[in-house]
């Protein structure tokens, strides 16, 4: 797990915009996407519900989301 993906986690948990957040993180969004899904990967679960436009976190992703700023902060 890296840490960039879980800082691209918290901003799409915040901005609820993958523009925006690919933005706030100073990626593209494509990046983003795949270090969104990277993270998946490596947790297990979906945190993000996708469609044409971004639904929302998953009650997997809204779990995660406390554990992601712990680990951000260590």
């Amino acid at each position: 797990m890296e840490l960039r993906h879980l800082r691209c986690f918290l901003a799409v948990a915040e901005e609820l915009h993958f523009a925006r957040a690919a933005e706030t993180c100073g990626v593209a969004q494509p990046t983003l996407s795949a270090g969104l899904r990277h993270l998946e990967e490596d947790l297990g679960v979906l945190v993000v519900e996708r469609g044409n436009r971004f639904k929302g976190l998953t009650p997997e992703g809204e779990r995660e989301i406390g554990r992601a700023s712990c680990r951000e902060r260590v």
